[in-house]
């Protein structure tokens, strides 16, 4: 027989010691050299001619802080270069969900390729979480761990506290967080008379937590803020700054006003917006836009 149904727990423990020095299930670069263990509730077959692990019913593959879940999950493995068995891929139908401590990535089916380290999910709610943003996509969604990089393809969206972000397709940018620095002794710091010394705020040192540093996006662009819309062919949106660059067919609106150009620069931290000349475009360097104020209604005259 080639395929051979077996209780979860017990391939799980069988899985333990065989994968402890083959190919680490590395999403997010976490759980390098632990154990990987595959439990199921329906079961799960082990067919040996296709070198292959099926688990059906809530599957689970889990490695140290990072976990694939989904209803049917199929683990391909291989022998490893120093003749351990590794898996090498995996591939999970419904309610997909590819989580790290810091990061999720979630659709109706998915592929994890571990050695290149990289998670492509199609179907429906295709979702990145990260705990200050949430990355959508209506085709299909990349996530490329080892570059820290996004694709979401299909209206794409972004959104991050009260800004939003869309396009026709997007590439985002995650940057590892850096420690934060130490707080200066209080014998260092200026102290008024009479001034309470505040105790030193902690140091973040958690370096797993990534978050979205910049986002490159192309059609039909769209960014909103409380106060505004801008929209574009294509645009660059630093999340760090708040500054979002858009070219094409611009139009900026806020209330009834409108300005429409190639090029312009949209701040959301602070609500400004400027049009400027395209940089290199060889022109005269004189912006051209449209403002089309709306007249009031009570200020309209009725026609005769």
């Amino acid at each position: 027989m080639t395929a051979r149904r077996l209780p979860a727990l017990l391939l799980a423990l069988m899985l333990a010691p065989a994968l402890a020095h083959g190919q680490a299930l590395n999403l997010g670069r976490g759980g390098s050299g632990s154990p990987i263990e595959i439990t199921a509730r329906d079961g799960i077959e082990w067919d040996r001619d296709a070198q292959r692990y099926i688990a059906n019913g809530d599957a689970v593959a889990r490695q140290g802080d990072n976990t694939v879940y989904g209803d049917r999950l199929v683990a391909w493995y291989r022998t490893g270069a120093e003749g351990g068995t590794e898996i090498y891929r995996y591939e999970a139908v419904g309610n997909v969900r590819f989580a790290t401590p810091t990061q999720t990535v979630e659709g109706d089916r998915g592929v994890y390729d571990v050695a290149s380290d990289v998670v492509v999910v199609t179907g429906k709610a295709l979702r990145l979480r990260t705990p200050t943003d949430t990355l959508t996509a209506r085709d299909s969604l990349e996530y490329w761990a080892q570059r820290d990089i996004a694709v979401a393809r299909g209206n794409a969206m972004v959104v991050s506290a009260e800004r939003r972000m869309s396009a026709d397709v997007m590439t985002a940018h995650f940057l590892q967080n850096q420690p934060a620095p130490a707080a200066r002794p209080a014998a260092q710091r200026t102290q008024r008379p009479g001034q309470r010394t505040a105790a030193p705020a902690p140091a973040k040192t958690d370096e797993g937590d990534r978050r979205l540093s910049r986002i490159e996006a192309f059609g039909n662009v769209f960014v909103s803020t409380p106060t505004e819309i801008a929209r574009g062919d294509r645009g660059v949106y630093n999340m760090l700054t708040g500054i979002a660059q858009i070219a094409g067919n611009v139009r900026l609106t806020r209330g009834d006003n409108q300005m429409a150009g190639d090029f312009a620069e949209v701040n959301t931290n602070t609500g400004i917006s400027r049009l400027l000349a395209r940089p290199g475009d060889g022109g005269d360097g004189r912006v051209r836009g449209l403002l089309a104020p709306q007249t009031a209604r009570g200020d309209q005259k009725k026609k005769p």
